[in-house]
């Protein structure tokens, strides 16, 4: 049996809170692992929006994300939210950009509102 809308939902909602959130997203060049070009943006304490109801049930970041510089070329694929800036636990599979960002040496990587999203079904 799969969740009602509504406990979908209540459960992104309890998982990413739109206040209060500790959630880091990581980089990626390959969709596998993450950059050693890139450090973790986090998405700030207020940065999820509440979540859709809606099959699936979708929670977005509500802020535009802007990360540090790059500290090497790189061109970024990839995202995936972690639970700390370094280390800690990968939360959601690696998600696809909409195009590959090519960033050089100090470069930054912006994301747009809802660019970074979990869903669940």
């Amino acid at each position: 049996m799969g969740l009602t809308i509504t406990e979908s939902q209540a459960t992104l909602d309890a998982r990413f809170p739109t206040s209060g959130a500790t959630d880091y997203i990581a980089w990626s060049e390959n969709g596998t692992s993450e950059s050693a070009n890139l450090a973790r943006t986090a998405v700030g304490a207020t940065g999820w929006a509440a979540a859709t109801a809606a099959d699936p049930s979708v929670k977005a970041t509500n802020a535009v994300l802007t990360t540090a510089a790059a500290t090497g070329a790189a061109t970024i694929t990839h995202g995936a939210v972690y639970t700390a800036s370094t280390g800690g636990t990968q939360r959601t599979d690696w998600q696809a950009l909409s195009s590959p960002r090519t960033l050089a040496i100090g470069d930054k990587l912006t994301t747009a509102i809802g660019a970074v999203a979990v869903t669940l079904t």
